[in-house]
């Protein structure tokens, strides 16, 4: 912990970031007690200080901000924020222990979220990029975890000290969520639908021609410059009156060619974008060109612009539309969200895959366990899916949420197979410990049977489009039916697939 630094946000921090990331990215754990106690706090503080990789440290009242970098001979920074969890939860776990074995009240809510990030892309600043890694961090943290609260439902043993794998873990007394917002997918909208006529001139063009439009005009905010119908740069109205105010400004500029004083770095855009990957793009601007107009062409002509305000706007309309269809238990989109993609992917005409995900003997652990447990596990595959898609998938992925323990995710053929095999290692590796430390035997089925088995199992349905056979949406359930039911005859976690292509669906069972 020598010479960790503090602040947030000042030259030192970006400086110091700017010598660490390049070494494999850097990463931040965000930390926020509701409930707190001096148990917890300490139980933070000696972590902090036994952290090797930790170089940036701030508090702002319940706040807690910790930056790690990454070392030539360490693992991925992932990997090596996935550790530092582990250590930070088992420290909190040990001190809502101690607490409560001297009978103190030693409950704890904790809100904790992380996040990476690695050198900008050019054009993006590196305050924008911590920015964005500080939201996504606190976005993450959205579920709370309880340490110290007992079980009330019959059969929960809690099983402490267990190690915490980064956003998949629960116990019989816990639930850690570190879900990815970006999953959270809503309807795609182009930026071309918010492009409106806006004023252009020649790149000879003098400057008093425009200045002329600005007086003559109220509501034009500024003007492009084109050169063959291709934009290349942008005046603002606010720009120009700062540059003529001058005491010299009249005469030193009036008879120019607005060529040598506009932006020549304006945001352009094609029209096929999304208005949410736009967004992202001009935030992360200069400040000087936050509020600048974001040109939009189409085979790389003038389309239009649109303003700042139009594109929150039309953010905030599809964020709210989003929350409304979205599942209440994970965040994830509905019915309405799923059907809207799987006609999108059609329409696309490109190969693509479907994973349909459900527990079995779901209705066993929830009346054995109750329907907080439930829950739980639930979100658990939820962020299963988000995890490994985050892994080993690409833009574009989509997650969903039919209802109870069905899930669908959408994603390239390619990677489908490997992350269906990742996806049931996981799962089966974090099972248990929602038994919270009970041995299963045997479970019952829907009929009341006796089942030997070891607890809950995942079965996949894979579907993988050619992208030329003809194919409708409601086919796209119908074959997941017709797989699950194949899943679900098979004993244990399971994969079934079907190679959707000409005129022949061939059926394979990929077992793990």
């Amino acid at each position: 912990m020598n010479g960790v630094g503090v602040g947030l946000f000042n030259r030192d921090l970006l400086s110091s970031i700017k010598e660490r990331w390049h070494e494999g990215g850097i990463g931040i754990i965000y930390v926020r007690f509701r409930l707190g106690n001096a148990a917890s706090e300490n139980a933070l503080q000696l972590w902090e200080s036994e952290e090797k990789r930790l170089f940036w440290r701030q508090r702002l009242e319940w706040d807690y901000f910790f930056l790690f970098d990454r070392q030539q001979k360490d693992e991925p920074i992932n990997k090596v924020m996935e550790k530092a969890l582990e250590r930070l939860y088992s420290k909190l776990r040990k001190a809502a222990a101690t607490g409560k074995e001297q009978g103190e009240d030693s409950e704890v809510e904790v809100s904790i979220g992380m996040s990476t990030a690695y050198p900008p892309a050019i054009g993006r600043s590196t305050e924008s990029v911590v920015y964005r890694m500080l939201l996504d961090a606190m976005e993450q943290s959205a579920y709370n975890v309880t340490l110290g609260r007992e079980r009330k439902e019959a059969g929960a043993l809690e099983t402490p000290g267990r190690p915490v794998s980064y956003g998949l873990s629960a116990t019989a007394s816990e639930s850690v969520t570190l879900h990815d917002a970006a999953g959270n997918h809503g309807k795609s909208v182009r930026i071309g639908t918010l492009a409106v006529p806006f004023p252009i001139f020649p790149a000879r063009a003098r400057v008093s021609e425009v200045a002329y439009l600005f007086d003559t005009n109220a509501k034009a905010q500024g003007a492009v410059i084109v050169d063959q119908g291709r934009p290349i740069g942008i005046l603002m109205k606010e720009k120009l009156h700062q540059m003529l105010a001058g005491q010299f400004g009249l005469p030193l500029y009036w008879n120019r060619p607005v060529e040598r004083i506009m932006n020549n770095q304006p945001l352009i855009v094609d029209e096929q974008l999304t208005v949410e990957h736009v967004s992202q793009l001009a935030m992360a601007r200069d400040f000087s060109q936050l509020y600048d107009v974001v040109l939009i062409t189409k085979d790389g002509q003038m389309a239009g612009a649109a303003s700042i305000r139009s594109i929150l706007e039309c953010m905030t309309t599809l964020r709210t539309e989003a929350a409304r269809t979205a599942n209440p238990l994970t965040g994830l989109p509905g019915n309405e969200e799923i059907q809207l993609e799987l006609r999108r992917r059609l329409d696309d005409e490109e190969p693509f895959a479907v994973i349909y995900a459900d527990l079995d003997y779901f209705k066993w652990y929830n009346d054995c366990f109750g329907f907080g447990m439930g829950d739980s596990l639930i979100r658990y595959l939820g962020d299963l899916l988000r995890w490994e898609l985050d892994q080993l998938g690409g833009q574009g992925d989509f997650i969903g949420h039919i209802g109870g323990d069905d899930f669908i995710a959408v994603t390239k053929s390619s990677i489908a197979e490997r992350l269906c095999e990742a996806l049931i290692n996981r799962f089966d590796n974090g099972i248990k410990a929602f038994y919270g430390g009970i041995e299963v035997t045997s479970v019952e089925d829907r009929h009341g049977n006796l089942v030997e088995q070891e607890g809950v199992t995942l079965s996949l349905s894979l579907m993988m489009w050619d992208g030329k056979v003809p194919l409708l949406t409601e086919d796209i359930p119908r074959l997941a039916a017709k797989l699950k039911k194949q899943a679900k005859a098979l004993k244990g976690s399971v994969c079934v697939m079907d190679q959707i292509s000409g005129m022949h669906h061939g059926e394979e069972r990929n077992r793990n």
